[in-house]
């Protein structure tokens, strides 16, 4: 239902104190959006840097339209939620049209939205959005660990916390914005992590993977090898030895995220036995 327009809305920046009205507007209604990532929604409205718009009416929060702090020009559409029962697509322009002045103010160019539910379909296009590409999820369920790949010349192993800065280097230069892993994002997810490698080669980092634990199999999180790295059998090791680790904890169920453009690492999952699954996400994207 988009609702009735009543009365005029008030549109404010997020408080501290505004946290608890949000994750009961996200929790409680069906127009709500929470983008897939490493923290809790209290800490994302803790990042002072990540623009936080609220909609109230007659003193009621009906709306809220958060992004992740701005990094390298861009940023994800973090939340997204309406009311029930009021006019989602006013509520949502109003948000979107205020957030936008200090999007553009930060140096913003992209926005992007991992659209988890059908419903912002009927929005984002009116917002300026339009779909420029798809998250494709492989599975890779075989009873057997693949072959031992290790090689004297390249090191696997585990991850330090000294290691982060150079992980979030080796990530940043591997994906373009918005794929791209803050150095905050990247401790957060090294602590969700169930196992982290690296891959040194003469004593530096070339490369890392991320993986986790859910309730039926493990998940590879992230993959990432230096560009001048690519090619060179890295990404094959440390998928090796993390489907391996897993495999001697009983563990053969592994799926994994990748983007439908990228082919070269759908190839390399493929050769590893992961198959498409056909759990698909389109993200589409405005410019500002």
């Amino acid at each position: 239902m988009r609702g009735e327009q009543i009365g005029s809305l008030h549109i404010t920046r997020c408080q501290r104190r505004n946290r608890h009205e949000v994750r009961e507007l996200t929790a409680h209604n069906y127009y709500s959006h929470v983008h897939l990532d490493w923290q809790e929604t209290d800490q994302w409205l803790d990042e002072e840097a990540a623009p936080i718009r609220l909609a109230w009416q007659h003193g009621r929060l009906i709306g809220v339209l958060a992004t992740s702090a701005p990094f390298q020009q861009t940023c994800w559409i973090r939340l997204a939620a309406v009311r029930d029962h009021h006019d989602a697509d006013w509520v949502l322009k109003a948000l979107w049209d205020d957030i936008k002045v200090e999007l553009r103010a930060l140096g913003v160019h992209t926005v992007a939205w991992l659209l988890i539910r059908d419903w912002p379909m009927a929005f984002a296009e009116q917002l300026g959005f339009r779909p420029t590409e798809e998250i494709v999820t492989l599975r890779r369920s075989d009873q057997s660990a693949p072959p031992d790949m290790s090689d004297k010349r390249l090191l696997i192993r585990l991850s330090r916390e000294e290691d982060l800065p150079l992980m979030v280097a080796v990530d940043q230069a591997a994906f373009s914005p918005p794929w791209q892993m803050t150095l905050r994002e990247l401790r957060q997810a090294e602590r969700s992590a169930a196992h982290c490698t690296v891959a040194e080669r003469s004593g530096v980092i070339v490369g890392y993977q991320l993986s986790t634990l859910y309730f039926d199999g493990s998940h590879l999180a992230r993959l990432a090898v230096a560009p001048a790295e690519q090619g060179q059998g890295v990404g094959s090791q440390l998928l090796s030895e993390a489907l391996r680790y897993f495999a001697r904890r009983g563990v053969y169920s592994t799926t994994v995220n990748t983007q439908a453009s990228n082919l070269t690492s759908q190839r390399l999952y493929q050769r590893f036995g992961f198959r498409h699954n056909g759990f698909n996400l389109p993200v589409w994207t405005a410019h500002l």
